[in-house]
């Protein structure tokens, strides 16, 4: 199992191990906890976690190597768990990565990396995590995706959509006007004359 195949899915607890493709385009995932195989659709988001960063003053460090980092002061990381309180998770994730941005980086961010390192933890730095990582950053573009800008993300997608249907509301409602001012009243028919007559 390599670290480049793990993806969390939204909407759906855990971590998932990519396993298989099907011809549908969709692939079929194994949940790292209870190796229950489900398939996804190719519509469906997926994050995969090779692809994350995470925000330090400097540049951004890719999740895979803060995860290096816990494991080699694995006695402060597994100490905390989902449960610890957000003042414990900061000053782990602290002394594991003085560097991170606490701006930033949201206690619910913090607490999730740790819920994943529990879950993570043998298969960093075995050889092939390693080998497949460092393929995938000659591959990695400059910019990578972090944690809170996944959030805006989604954020900034349903702000788009809300304007969208409030147009083609007014839009209806504008051609509505339009075609009834265009179409000309109906002409009152001529009342008959009556005939009288003559005896």
């Amino acid at each position: 199992m390599s670290f480049d195949k793990i993806i969390s899915i939204p909407g759906m607890s855990g971590l998932f191990q990519m396993v298989a493709q099907m011809r549908n385009g969709g692939f079929v995932v194994e949940g790292l906890s209870d190796k229950r195989r489900v398939p996804v659709s190719a519509m469906q988001r997926i994050i995969m976690l090779k692809d994350v960063a995470i925000y330090t003053a400097d540049e951004d460090m890719p999740l895979y190597d803060v995860f290096k980092k816990m494991k080699d002061n694995d006695a402060i990381a597994t100490a905390v768990t989902a449960k610890s309180d957000s003042a414990d998770l900061k000053i782990a994730l602290k002394k594991i990565l003085p560097e991170f941005d606490e701006e930033r980086v949201h206690t619910s961010d913090i607490r999730k990396m740790f819920t994943w390192y529990s879950l993570l933890k043998e298969m960093i730095g075995s050889a092939e995590s390693e080998a497949a990582m460092s393929t995938a950053v000659e591959e990695t573009p400059e910019e990578m995706p972090t944690m809170k800008a996944k959030k805006e993300e989604a954020i900034a997608a349903n702000a788009e959509d809300a304007p969208k249907k409030k147009v083609a509301k007014k839009k209806k409602e504008d051609d509505a006007e339009t075609s009834t001012e265009d179409t000309p009243a109906p002409k009152k028919k001529a009342a008959a004359k009556k005939t009288t007559k003559s005896e």
